[in-house]
């Protein structure tokens, strides 16, 4: 049996005050984490944004996983002094790297994906 097709939101094919394609705008959002700044580039986009909803949830969500990434760095940083968060830190780039890349490639077909617990706040944050 063929798994459903989720639905596109509304607002994916609606222009973007930033001027970009809506999925480039959330590929924006999310790409600032390359350079330690993912949350910085969701703020950024976040703030640029004034009527496209789909954009301003997809940029919320990468302020609220880059704020949930610098606090894991920061615990695994203060256990590096007990040897075991020298491996965390790596752990937590790559997991980091492949939840944005997920949410990168749902937004890109239109889905509003929710990532599970940082998703919900950022909707939450995002009403309009």
């Amino acid at each position: 049996m063929a798994e459903a097709k989720p639905e596109v939101h509304p607002d994916f094919n609606k222009k973007s005050s930033t001027g970009m394609e809506p999925k480039i705008a959330v590929l924006v959002a999310h790409v600032g984490f390359l350079i330690g700044a993912g949350w910085l580039s969701g703020l950024i986009i976040y703030l640029l944004e004034k009527e496209n909803r789909f954009v301003k949830f997809h940029a919320m969500q990468s302020i609220v996983i880059g704020a949930a990434e610098v606090i894991l760095y920061i615990i695994a940083g203060i256990l590096t002094m007990v040897i075991i968060g020298a491996f965390c830190i790596p752990i937590i780039w790559i997991a980091a790297l492949v939840i944005r890349i997920i949410i990168v490639m749902k937004a890109n077909n239109g889905e509003y994906y929710k990532f599970p617990w940082l998703g919900g706040m950022a909707e939450n944050w995002t009403k309009m």
